[in-house]
């Protein structure tokens, strides 16, 4: 019981992290990470909150839909990161 509630805490201390990241970054690597870290703060906040309703295995289905999306968005946002450096010569946002 104590650890969702823990998972809840790490979740909404990774998500503001990756809130921060997103809004002070100027370098589209940074700010992809932080995408990403607010992706798999959802990811954690699903199981936490499952496991405290007691509910385990409804976010099965959800977590392989949100990592297969996760790793579709890394590979989009790569291709766009190549581009950007090919055309502009640097990562750093305008």
């Amino acid at each position: 019981m104590i650890l969702g509630y823990m998972g809840l805490v790490v979740s909404l201390i990774l998500i503001s992290v990756g809130v921060y990241g997103l809004l002070n970054s100027r370098n589209l690597v940074r700010i992809l990470l932080s995408s990403e870290i607010i992706v798999n703060a959802s990811i954690l906040i699903i199981f936490s909150a499952s496991s405290l309703i007691g509910r385990v295995y409804l976010p099965i289905y959800f977590s392989i839909f949100a990592i297969s999306m996760a790793l579709v968005e890394i590979v989009v946002a790569f291709a766009v990161i190549f581009l950007y450096y090919k055309i502009k010569g640097t990562l750093e946002v305008e």
